[in-house]
């Protein structure tokens, strides 16, 4: 009925503007005007979508958006479903933020066709598991937010194809292990985030690619013993976090190539003793956190050398080791 009064309502504007009352006594000239007004009003009608949603309370909502539209926020609503089906015809959708809700699952599938897609914020919610196979064509994702959820499992390999992805947040998660393999092809990755979880282990090897690497977060997990080896041809990083993860020892000699570095946490660990000779040649290093109890050792033969300040206020706690002219 909507379509066929606007039909009429087009017919009538057409005469009064037009003048031509005689035109639509040509049946076809009458159903060429109905053809193109009624694709007019289905291209209207397609423009426009409906995403529907649930809220704690039970309740049925949606928002509605122009199916060209670039970024779509349903942050901090109460939200505990979403059906994301809509989003299929939406190719030039760039940001997607569902951060702050309720939700416990989610279906990624219709970002298939979101090629465009930068960045997908699904943090602070109440994830368990995520199949992130979809997105593996959005190849123009910069940022994948899946912070502060219940997330005990997950398939970064998906994120091989995402050749421009620069940040990765999975902190404040239940992680025993994650494989990073996936990341020997994120070339441009600047941040990973995977503290606050529960890893037993992790292998850094596959961020030997990630020569762009600015910080790593490892802080409050339960790792024991890590081999920092891979971080050595990161000459870009700049941060080091690796408070409380149960760190027996760690050799820092890889850092002697992160000339960057910036900030180094190795605090409430339960280490007898740290080699901070190869920070000598990060000079550009700002802060070192290390236990007051921890015992600090260094080649003698760097003593009377010119340390960065942020070590420099420490040497008091050095013991001097080797001979003078042992490097």
């Amino acid at each position: 009925m909507k379509l066929n009064g606007f039909i009429n309502e087009s017919k009538r504007e057409f005469l009064h503007h037009n003048n031509h009352k005689n035109l639509f006594n040509d049946s076809s000239s009458t159903n060429l005007l109905i053809l193109l007004l009624s694709q007019t009003m289905v291209s209207i009608e397609m423009s426009r979508i409906q995403i529907n949603y649930k809220i704690q309370n039970g309740i049925d909502l949606f928002i509605e958006t122009e199916s060209s539209v670039t970024k779509l926020d349903i942050s901090g609503r109460n939200v505990v479903e979403i059906d994301l089906s809509p989003l299929k015809d939406c190719t030039g959708l760039r940001e997607i933020d569902l951060t702050g809700n309720w939700i416990r699952s989610i279906d990624l599938e219709p970002l298939e066709s979101c090629l465009s897609l930068e960045r997908l914020s699904l943090g602070s919610n109440l994830l368990s598991s995520i199949n992130l196979t979809p997105i593996s064509s959005c190849t123009n994702l910069v940022t994948l937010s899946l912070e502060i959820n219940n997330i005990n499992r997950i398939d970064l390999s998906p994120l091989i194809n995402c050749i421009k992805l620069e940040e990765i947040s999975l902190q404040s998660n239940q992680l025993h292990e994650i494989d990073l393999s996936s990341t020997s092809h994120n070339s441009l990755l600047r941040f990973l985030r995977l503290d606050n979880n529960k890893l037993l282990g992790i292998d850094l090897d596959p961020l030997s690619h990630c020569t762009k690497l600015q910080e790593l977060f490892l802080e409050n997990n339960q790792l024991e013993s890590l081999d920092l080896s891979p971080l050595g041809g990161c000459a870009n990083l700049e941060g080091l976090w690796l408070r409380r993860t149960g760190l027996l020892s760690i050799d820092l000699l890889p850092l002697m190539n992160c000339t960057a570095l910036l900030w180094l946490d190795l605090s409430e660990n339960m280490m007898k003793t740290i080699d901070i000779s190869p920070l000598f040649y990060c000079q550009d290093i700002e802060k070192i956190m290390i236990d007051e109890s921890v015992p600090l050792m260094a080649d003698i033969s760097l003593k009377n050398e010119k340390w960065s300040p942020a070590i420099a206020i420490i040497h008091s706690r050095v013991f001097w080791i080797g001979n003078e002219n042992s490097l």
